[in-house]
């Protein structure tokens, strides 16, 4: 035959093929069917079909034969469709969100796999009495689950988004721990690995670890080339598929490390941090070429491998159905044992939030089988085979392939069917009192304002009268409904206002408004915020917002560096960072406040409206406290920054114009290239850090505190490097009478109540509290209470003796003065 034969057949059947699964998405709709449930029955036809058309003529028979000759060599299966199937799924992860429940996430995809894997393998060998390590394999490749069918029924039926989040969670943790303990028993089996528990444990530890390192290596490179190529979407996204397949292979096959592992990572870096630096929009076409990669990766390994089973089932005996059903039974019995067993453990410890006994339903019975289970049992078969004397598959391999696709479809044709009508029965499709009255409200409002607009175009057009019967009224949405309390719409109009703050950090973003890490924070910040006041309504979006202003671990580490190493950078670029966070945090809430009584209003009524009002305002007050904190610790510091974050937003800004007069053709791209160069280099010279600098206000501020009066100024200076930031929300206490003190704190912005006596002495800014813990181990003698947002620098004994420890004959004399200052202010809390 021709070569040019072999190639139009090649073609024909792969054209054929993309038509018939094309076909599948709408008619997976049309019946509510998973996507994945349609795409084996599609393959199971066409084996079927295949197998009856034989040699006879025809164009129907070539374009069947031309879709069986569709041969692709299962190392394709592993460097050509898994990475797209693993990136794809992590780009799709809320990270932040994700760590939020990073505990159940990690023991469902590690636990739980290691269990399926241990619970499998070990019955699975005492049914068959296949050899124990063949069916470990087994246990390790049913162990991967299939997010897109789940994810689907949850998209459909308008799932909890926290439910989804923990299963897209859990499958990207779970394919690869699952895959990796794979490729580390496959070795063993086929003689490439050593037979012992250590070595294929260190294996095991070496590939995973390995892995993490290099997709995030591999993240950050590809990152930096996109930053500089940034303005082509084309090359954007192009960057995107090379660096995946680069990382897969050189993790694979040059570094012996685990290539699956560090795809995974690679995507989870990109889509926390990468994603920032891409032109604006280049985002959204970036996910869909991704879905659409997926897509095909996906319908191609469950279609080529279903076309194999009406075959491979043919000679299929009683221990086989056996062996399928041990595995189904076994399986779910083991994912039970985690959900019901373990899990609980992590919120005894205070380690996550409880999970119901609903969620945990459905993410036992929801664990269905996919592509990534297809295409391992085909490999694992393809590589025992290597070298069978019988050509085809061996036994063993036989039985890997045959109760691994009858495990998936034993997955699709049971579990998937079901799901839908479970998570029915167990009401977990149905909306919130909230969500529904939102929904009504604003289907009420849309109705309005689109008769409003007809009225006007039938008015204009002459055709008022005609209007009445072609319209009309619209009963009111929710009619028959009880009203809602007014907490019920107050919360409902803070899960519309923390979503409409996702929504502005976003257009921040687009519009060159911030840069990548502080957009990265809002977008988390915001995605916190929602989750507290769908957990406990009005006093949850306060706790998240005020948990979103403390300082976190990255800010410590900084303050420490700089403290004890007299490392400058790292804290100067976490102060800037704070710094511009807080400064666009209060242009977010200035226009919720807009949205809030105007549309928000509209919703929810003008009474409701209020209270979400004063939420937004005690966040706007604690911004601003923040803000005067980091002026009055680095003045000098905060100024540039202001300046510079102006400049920046100026150029950003300047971006938005040029790219509008190139689309309108009023400048030329050659002109357009020219204005970027030097947009760019300005761009670049306004993100550097100005030099931190502690200023004279702060260590002013020190001077006044009388014990600290004989201290030189290089003393004073060295102290305040030894301060530390800390915020008090509203109400809550500072200092507690009667315990034992070890620091005294500064107030640096708002107020606080020494509650001492009939009446609380109230100290503002510039004043000072506790400072006698530093010399005395008395009891406090005083509560004191923050007033408002109130932010204070905090003076640690430790620091304190390590300064009188460089400094002999300082103790004396601050303790001379504290005894004076003892005396003459009883009344203040010692």
């Amino acid at each position: 035959m021709p070569p040019e034969v072999n190639v139009i057949s090649f073609v024909l059947g792969f054209a054929s093929l993309l038509l018939v699964v094309s076909l599948l998405v709408p008619m997976s709709k049309r019946v509510q069917v998973p996507f994945t449930v349609l795409l084996a029955l599609a393959g199971i036809g066409l084996g079927f079909v295949q197998t009856a058309a034989g040699h006879a003529g025809g164009f129907g028979s070539a374009l069947v034969n031309a879709i069986g000759a569709l041969t692709i060599p299962a190392e394709a299966f592993l460097y050509v469709f898994l990475p797209p199937l693993l990136f794809a799924g992590g780009l799709t992860v809320d990270v932040r969100r994700l760590f939020d429940d990073i505990a159940p996430v990690l023991m469902l995809a590690i636990v739980a796999v290691l269990a399926c894997m241990v619970a499998v393998g070990f019955s699975l060998h005492w049914v068959s009495g296949m050899d124990l390590v063949l069916c470990l394999i087994i246990g390790a490749l049913v162990a991967t689950t299939d997010t897109a069918a789940v994810l689907g029924i949850f998209r459909d039926i308008g799932a909890p988004s926290r439910l989804s989040v923990i299963v897209e969670g859990e499958s990207l943790f779970n394919d690869a721990a699952a895959i990796a303990l794979f490729v580390v028993l496959l070795a063993v089996f086929t003689g490439a690995g050593e037979p012992s528990f250590l070595s294929g444990t260190l294996e095991f530890v070496k590939g995973f670890v390995g892995g993490l390192l290099l997709g995030y290596v591999m993240a950050l490179v590809a990152g930096f080339m996109i930053s500089q190529w940034r303005g082509a979407a084309v090359t954007e996204i192009t960057l995107s598929v090379a660096f995946t397949y680069l990382t897969f292979v050189l993790g694979q096959a040059y570094f012996e490390v685990s290539g699956i592992i560090a795809v995974v990572t690679a995507a989870m870096v990109f889509a926390s941090n990468v994603r920032t630096r891409l032109s604006p929009g280049t985002w959204e076409t970036l996910l869909v070429t991704w879905r659409q990669l997926e897509f095909w990766a996906t319908s191609l390994i469950f279609v080529l491998a279903s076309m194999l089973a009406p075959r491979m089932f043919s000679a299929m005996e009683w221990t086989d159905g056996l062996a399928i059903a041990t595995v189904f039974v076994v399986a779910l019995v083991a994912r039970a044992g985690v959900l019901w067993g373990a899990l609980p453990s992590l919120s005894w410890f205070g380690l996550s939030q409880p999970i119901s006994h609903a969620y945990k339903l459905v993410l036992c019975w929801g664990s269905l089988r996919g592509a990534v289970t297809v295409a391992l049992a085909l490999l694992a078969a393809t590589d025992i085979s290597e070298g069978f004397e019988g050509g085809g598959f061996s036994p063993e391999a036989r039985f890997i392939f045959v109760v691994g696709l009858g495990y998936v479809f034993a997955t699709l044709f049971i579990s998937a069917p079901t799901l839908r009508p479970l998570m029915k029965a167990l009401k977990l499709d149905k909306l919130s009192a909230e969500e529904r009255l939102v929904r009504d409200r604003v289907m009420s409002l849309s109705r309005s304002r689109v008769r409003e607009g007809l009225v006007r175009v039938a008015e204009t057009l002459g055709l008022r009268e005609a209007l009445a019967p072609a319209v009309p009224g619209h009963a009111a949405a929710g009619a028959g409904e009880a009203p809602l309390k007014r907490d019920d719409l107050v919360r409902a109009g803070l899960i519309v206002v923390a979503n409409r703050e996702t929504e502005l950090g976003l257009e921040y973003l687009q519009r060159g408004l911030v840069g990548r890490t502080v957009a990265e924070r809002l977008r988390a910040d915001a995605s916190r915020v929602l989750d507290g006041v769908r957990q406990t309504g009005q006093a949850g979006y306060l706790a998240a917002a005020i948990g979103g202003q403390k300082h976190g671990w990255q800010f410590r580490l900084a303050l420490w560096l700089q403290r004890r190493l007299r490392v400058h950078w790292l804290l100067s670029e976490e102060v800037a960072n704070r710094f511009e966070l807080l400064l666009v945090k209060q242009l977010v809430l200035r226009e919720l406040l807009v949205f809030c009584d105007g549309q928000l209003a509209e919703l929810i009524g003008n009474n409701a409206a209020l209270s979400v009002r004063e939420a937004i305002e005690g966040r706007l007050a604690a911004a601003s406290s923040a803000i005067e904190t980091l002026d009055l610790q680095y003045p000098d510091f905060t100024k540039a920054m202001r300046s510079r974050y102006l400049e920046r937003l100026a150029i950003g800004l300047e971006e938005a114009e040029y790219r509008g007069q190139v689309e309108q053709s009023l400048i030329s791209d050659e002109v357009y290239e020219s204005l970027e160069e030097d947009r760019t280099a300005r761009r670049k010279a306004a993100e550097a850090r100005p030099p931190l600098d502690l200023g004279l206000r702060l260590t002013e501020m020190l001077a006044k505190v009388p014990i600290l009066a004989g201290l030189q100024e290089t003393q004073i200076a060295e102290l305040a490097r030894a301060l530390t930031p800390e915020m008090f929300p509203p109400g809550e206490r500072i200092i507690s009478a009667g315990e034992r003190g070890d620091r005294m704190y500064f107030i640096a912005s708002g107020l606080v109540e020494v509650r001492v006596g009939p009446e609380p002495v109230r100290l503002k800014a510039g004043d000072f509290v506790g400072e006698m813990a530093l010399l005395t181990d008395r009891p406090r003698s005083a509560d004191v209470v923050s007033a408002g947002y109130t932010n204070l620098l905090v003076l640690k004994r430790g620091d304190f003796d390590a300064l009188l420890k460089a400094h002999p004959g300082l103790r004396d004399q601050i303790t001379a003065t504290a005894r004076q200052r003892e005396s003459d202010n009883r009344h203040m809390p010692g």
